[in-house]
């Protein structure tokens, strides 16, 4: 909004002939223009001293109940973590989301919050071991009531946070017998990281931010299969993330796409190469392999986007 005073100064000036109208909208775009720019400054201010002041505050909390928490029960220890969820979440909800600063500081919040109930529900997880998914689940929920609300980058990360964590402990607690297994870990992770891989293409959820995801988990999913006896699931894994990613790029070009599955591709051929050759005569070949692949596919994308544009200005 233009201010009153230069308004009102800008009409004297057209009305006496001293100013053309173009000249003054001029003046008025320019003024509104370094107007929101500082304004934009400001709220980056703002928003930087809301996470310097909640990190003060949660420094100055753990040095002022440090001391004295081992003498707490467990239950003043549960309602101190509870009372600083529902305040924080709280907080992030007076937060709000009318601009984007307020929506990222919002999400951090909410992160927050959704830490503190967990750890207000782990504190008895000694007592009950059952305890941990249920502590997991309460933090999946409110993570994914601060996306909902605030649709943040960090919300997301924490709502897949949760999902990997959430879906560990419950498969450990409903079979125990594989409590620390990495194939389990492996499961877990390429369940999070296929949702991810599709909920990335829905207008809700952040699309290059889905995408890394989804590459990482299935990647990292990949290497715990190939740390253990499956090395083979490990193999077409890596294959498939790479055709997969390839094909997902090539509709929606998204630089976490094209970097996971080079990565996979890559890694995953010096593995077996190396894994069946040994030494850095694998790794080489593994690698040559890659480059060959990937420079034959580059040479054909070029020649079907050519085709294309060919086909469009034909047709036109």
């Amino acid at each position: 909004m233009l201010d009153k005073k230069l308004s009102q100064a800008l009409e004297n000036l057209v009305s006496r002939g001293d100013l053309s109208q173009e000249d003054a909208n001029k003046v008025e775009v320019e003024f509104n223009k370094t107007t929101a720019e500082d304004s934009s400054k400001r709220r980056i201010l703002s928003e930087v001293g809301g996470y310097l002041g909640g990190l003060f505050i949660l420094v100055a909390l753990l040095i002022l109940v440090g001391q004295q928490w081992k003498h707490l029960s467990r239950i003043a220890q549960f309602s101190l973590f509870l009372i600083v969820a529902i305040l924080v979440f709280v907080a992030s909800f007076i937060t709000g989301k009318s601009t984007k600063s307020r929506a990222r500081l919002a999400g951090l919040l909410g992160l927050v919050s959704a830490i503190c109930a967990t750890l207000s529900i782990l504190i008895f997880r000694d007592n009950a071991q059952g305890l941990v998914p249920i502590a997991m689940l309460i933090g999946w929920l409110i993570s994914l009531t601060a996306f909902i609300l605030y649709r943040a980058h960090v919300g997301e990360l924490s709502v897949a946070g949760y999902s990997i964590a959430l879906g560990i402990s419950g498969a450990e607690y409903f079979f125990p017998h594989f409590h620390n297994n990495p194939y389990l870990s492996a499961l877990v992770l390429l369940a999070v990281g296929s949702t991810w891989l599709y909920l990335a293409t829905t207008p809700f959820f952040h699309r290059g931010l889905g995408d890394a995801i989804a590459m990482a988990t299935l990647f990292i999913s990949g290497q715990l299969f190939f740390g253990g006896d499956l090395r083979f699931l490990a193999y077409l894994m890596d294959i498939a993330i790479a055709v997969t990613a390839s094909w997902i790029f090539s509709k929606a070009p998204e630089w976490p796409l094209l970097v996971g599955g080079i990565a996979a591709i890559t890694v995953g051929t010096g593995e077996f190469v190396g894994n069946t050759l040994g030494g850095s005569l694998g790794a080489a070949l593994g690698l040559l392999t890659s480059g060959i692949v990937f420079v034959t596919g580059s040479i054909y994308s070029f020649k079907r986007s050519k085709r294309d544009t060919t086909k469009t200005i034909t047709k036109l």
